[in-house]
């Protein structure tokens, strides 16, 4: 079996056609379709339904796409272990959770040493993004800790304080003294169920013994502090993430209780996986940020 004809195969697959296929790939049609029936042939079953739309797998198909996505992320690691270590190229697809403040540093310094490398950024919620990289889909990621999944490694980044915020609210010219807990009571502005932020502010309600009113989920953090800011509810999130809105007057900013007041922020990968020099660089450039943000941190005001 060649391994150009599983490539071909897994072209055939993404784009459902031969014709896309081929031209993707470079190839005439024919070339193609002689491949897959090739393919077919040498494995002994047919591996796609062939309709007027283009090829869907059958069930024999999605076996063998098992296996090719499996031998094609063992030549994606077999090349990783041959990059040039100070000057690495390739690809990193790297997941993250919407509110890592110092993630723009990490990009922005990784950048300017290594541009070679292809990096791309996938926003998500922990629970998402951690079985993105358990299933091979992403390099690592940035999500809420600690992560307890199965055949994932996890590495400290951040700490971030999280606060309750609520849109300005006057009367008679001034802002009325709130107490936390009855704001507890408002609607949620919340990202999708299995964000780390969202489940520390639903152990803090369960705790104090409240059920939401009314939850209402949304898919940016961008969206969720806007509809804050117009008044609709309550949400939780890093305190740096909103102190130029709190500063301006934008925002109401309430402290939270122990030990809901604190998250860690942990770059995760496979613990299985050979990590190649373009992550190994990225990982050391995760340290040196966190470094500084950490002598910053301590410098006297």
């Amino acid at each position: 079996m060649d391994l150009s004809d599983i490539y071909i195969f897994m072209s055939v697959v993404e784009h459902g056609s031969v014709s896309r296929a081929a031209e993707e790939m470079g190839y005439v049609q024919s070339n193609v379709t002689a491949r897959i029936r090739a393919l077919e042939q040498e494995i002994g079953h047919p591996l796609f339904h062939r309709h007027r739309r283009g090829m869907t797998l059958n069930a024999e198909g999605r076996k063998l796409l098992y296996y090719a996505e499996r031998m094609s992320m063992l030549i994606s690691e077999m090349k990783k272990a041959f990059q040039d270590s100070d000057d690495p190229v390739g690809n990193l697809l790297i997941g993250s959770v919407e509110t890592v403040v110092g993630l723009p540093d990490i990009l922005s310094l990784f950048y300017q040493k290594y541009s070679k490398v292809d990096l791309s950024l996938m926003a998500g919620v922990t629970d998402k993004l951690t079985e993105e990289v358990q299933e091979y889909k992403l390099d690592g990621a940035f999500v809420s800790g600690p992560v307890t999944a199965t055949n994932v490694e996890q590495y400290p980044v951040f700490e971030e304080e999280l606060v309750l915020v609520c849109g300005k609210c006057v009367v008679d010219g001034k802002q009325p003294l709130f107490n936390v807990r009855e704001l507890l009571h408002r609607p949620l502005l919340v990202f999708r169920r299995g964000c780390g932020y969202r489940a520390k502010l639903e152990q803090w309600m369960q705790l104090e013994g409240i059920s939401p009113t009314k939850v209402m989920e949304f898919g940016t953090l961008e969206t969720i502090i806007g509809t804050v800011v117009a008044g609709l509810g309550i949400t939780v999130v890093p305190r740096a993430a909103v102190r130029r809105l709190e500063k301006e007057g934008e925002l109401q900013v309430f402290a939270i209780p122990k030990p809901f007041n604190m998250v860690s922020v942990v770059y995760i990968r496979r613990s299985d996986t050979y990590m190649g020099e373009a992550e190994r660089r990225f990982m050391e450039t995760i340290e040196e940020v966190r470094e500084k943000r950490r002598i910053l941190e301590h410098l006297p005001v």
